[in-house]
């Protein structure tokens, strides 16, 4: 049986409806280690990140009722002078990558007994949530800041879900989920559960699997809660672990100037980061002033040979042109990892070889 485990004092918990955090305050991992993955068997399997079944907690309890979500296009291209990788997750069923977290968080979810559903999300958290509740029948509330941009949670709405603005920015948005999740409701969040860190792990191998069974020398995400960076990290580790790939590549966050905390914690070599404004920038998915599992966040950068970097609205604005100029529909922050390589695309390619940039949410819904 699966039990979550501590990431701070290492006790065990049963799976439970209302079980988010430990009771010392800290997140949650999975006492949970991947089976060997039946390579020969996924040609037979569907393109959906259910391929990667011998990956997935609690695979055989779930019942996915996928939108053909996870397995994404790798493009090989030039930003600036710096040959690429992009990794298009902004192709995803509704435009982000947070369509493989919500949809394993929403099959356990639904194998757990839960029937309404929280999350505090800016945006595409909230959408995938709300979309694939609506395909499971669950209902959803997504809280988000009072000053969100309004297209997003006009799409969340329009799939089903209760929308709520709440003061405080996004801080304030994740004390009002707590309470809720206090009170009962699931609290299917992007930042805390550690199933969504299993659902957006399976990029890992999406990647390996579209590069040939081989680890590039470093891939590149936008970094505000950390579920994509956590859940690349939890995805090479199992394929090192089984022989997949011969190396771990580095990983290496891009946050936006305004509010990067994590930025900041890296360059001070700081085991956590301190908690930050929530300045205003144009790339709102990491407009996070406090992380929940920021300190794992750092010791993964870290112990994969990579870095955390912070950027400018002029550098997050001319990055996103240039990938709109070259056909690639991406919102801002998505643009943050090419405004990496936009910037130091030489140091990179000497460092690290070839680099994956992973695109991960759609400028349709900017």
């Amino acid at each position: 049986m699966i039990d979550y485990l501590c990431t701070s004092c290492s006790a065990r918990h049963p799976l439970t409806l209302e079980r988010f955090r430990c009771d010392c305050g800290a997140p949650l991992d999975l006492d949970f280690e991947s089976s060997p993955l039946d390579r020969e068997a996924l040609g037979r399997r569907p393109a959906t990140l259910w391929r990667y079944r011998e990956a997935i907690p609690l695979v055989d309890r779930l019942a996915p009722s996928t939108l053909g979500e996870g397995v994404t296009p790798v493009i090989d291209d030039v930003l600036g002078s710096t040959p690429v990788h992009l990794s298009l997750e902004y192709v995803s069923p509704t435009g982000s990558y947070k369509d493989r977290g919500a949809s394993v968080l929403v099959a356990v979810a639904t194998a757990l007994g839960a029937r309404d559903l929280v999350d505090d999300s800016s945006g595409n958290a909230g959408i995938a949530l709300a979309a694939h509740a609506a395909r499971a029948g669950l209902r959803v509330r997504v809280l988000i800041p009072a000053d969100a941009p309004p297209a997003k949670p006009r799409l969340a709405a329009e799939l089903g879900a209760e929308v709520i603005r709440v003061s405080g920015g996004r801080s304030g948005a994740a004390s009002a989920a707590l309470r809720e999740a206090a009170s009962g409701a699931f609290y299917a969040s992007h930042a805390w559960n550690p199933f969504f860190l299993h659902g957006a792990k399976t990029l890992a191998y999406s990647l390996a699997e579209s590069l040939g069974w081989a680890a590039p020398g470093a891939v590149i995400v936008p970094v505000g809660n950390g579920g994509l960076i956590l859940g690349l990290d939890l995805g090479f580790r199992e394929l090192r672990r089984q022989g997949l790939i011969e190396r771990r590549p580095a990983l290496v966050g891009a946050q936006a100037a305004s509010c990067a905390p994590l930025a900041l914690a890296f360059e001070a070599n700081a085991a956590s980061p301190a908690p930050v404004a929530e300045g205003l920038t144009e790339a709102d998915g990491v407009r996070v002033g406090a992380p929940a599992r920021g300190e794992g966040i750092l010791a993964a950068v870290r112990q994969s040979g990579g870095f955390i970097a912070a950027f400018s609205e002029d550098e997050i604005a001319a990055a996103r042109r240039d990938l709109w100029r070259r056909g690639y529909v991406v919102e801002s922050t998505a643009a943050l990892g090419a405004a990496v390589v936009l910037r130091d695309g030489e140091a990179l390619r000497r460092r690290y070889g070839d680099v994956v940039v992973v695109l991960t949410g759609s400028g349709l819904k900017q």
